[in-house]
């Protein structure tokens, strides 16, 4: 490319950049400056060397990246905080560096992206558009959890533990991926204790029925599977435990009301009604019973 030619595209690049950018030479000479430069005074033929004072310029990097044909930066204090400053070599004209900073003459303005981590989701899906995208996207995450855990079970039985580790990972990653639809959904309540509190009867009751289911298991022969089975329903009942210790610990004083048991699950809920789905196993308010 020509001198003009390379030029003319920095200023198609360039022009509209809020900063000053400046093509400059190893002499220091500048060959082109864009609009912002231009209204900051600097213009082509003086050299950027001899703009404010001597010392502004000892961290110039100019001659390293011109020697090493790659972009060099540095920070430095600018007008509005931290900034960075840049030299970029032009491959076609080995003496020439794209030249700007970064922070020093625009103020750029925060940009709201939505939500923040410390912002909830909770509900944001509900009564829009998107509901029941949203909440079939939560049921199809938490089938894949299941599906890819059998797989895992599946792999390790045939003694892939690397395919296993892999269904896992991906297991855990759906997991998370179905609790962030269900929550964009409102699927269980923001002021959560009272809600957790019917969970861990849930869990309680589960040890009670996995055990029954056990018991039929291992009347069919299945030894070994009845006895892992066991394993979880000894697992179920501890999980109310836990719960219950969480609700000892930050929300000991729950408020009463009429309480209704799932007659599946075991699921407690507070209120004067029953919910209209169980939100633990999915049966209709008829499968509830006032306690």
């Amino acid at each position: 490319m020509s001198n003009e030619e390379i030029i003319r595209a920095f200023h198609l690049m360039w022009d509209n950049f809020p900063e000053a950018v400046t093509i400059t030479q190893r002499s220091r000479e500048i060959v082109a400056v864009n609009k912002k430069a231009a209204e900051l005074g600097l213009q082509a033929g003086i050299k950027c060397s001899s703009i404010g004072k001597p010392e502004d310029h000892r961290g110039c990097l100019c001659n390293e990246a011109i020697d090493s044909g790659e972009a060099r930066f540095v920070r430095y204090d600018g007008a509005f905080g931290r900034a960075y400053g840049y030299w970029i070599p032009i491959p076609e004209k080995p003496e020439w560096v794209i030249h700007f900073g970064v922070g020093n003459a625009f103020e750029y303005p925060k940009i709201n992206r939505g939500p923040s981590k410390k912002s909830s989701i909770h509900g944001l899906a509900k009564g829009t558009a998107i509901e029941a995208a949203a909440a079939a996207l939560a049921q199809g995450e938490a089938n894949g959890v299941m599906m890819y855990y059998a797989l895992a079970r599946l792999a390790k039985e045939q003694g892939l533990n690397d395919v296993a580790e892999t269904f896992i990972e991906s297991a855990n990653q759906e997991a998370v991926h179905a609790g962030f639809y269900a929550t964009l959904v409102g699927k269980v309540p923001k002021d959560f204790w009272q809600f957790v509190a019917g969970v861990a009867k849930a869990e309680y009751s589960g040890k009670t029925k996995i055990k029954a289911f056990a018991d039929r298991v291992r009347a069919l022969g299945l030894t070994a599977v009845a006895d892992e089975m066991e394993v979880f329903a000894e697992q179920e009942w501890h999980h109310g435990v836990v719960i219950d210790e969480l609700i000892a610990k930050h929300a000991p004083n729950l408020s009463g009301g009429k309480k209704w048991v799932c007659s599946v699950c075991g699921y407690e809920h507070v209120g004067d009604n029953p919910p209209d789905v169980c939100p633990v196993c999915g049966q209709p308010s008829t499968a509830f019973r006032k306690k």
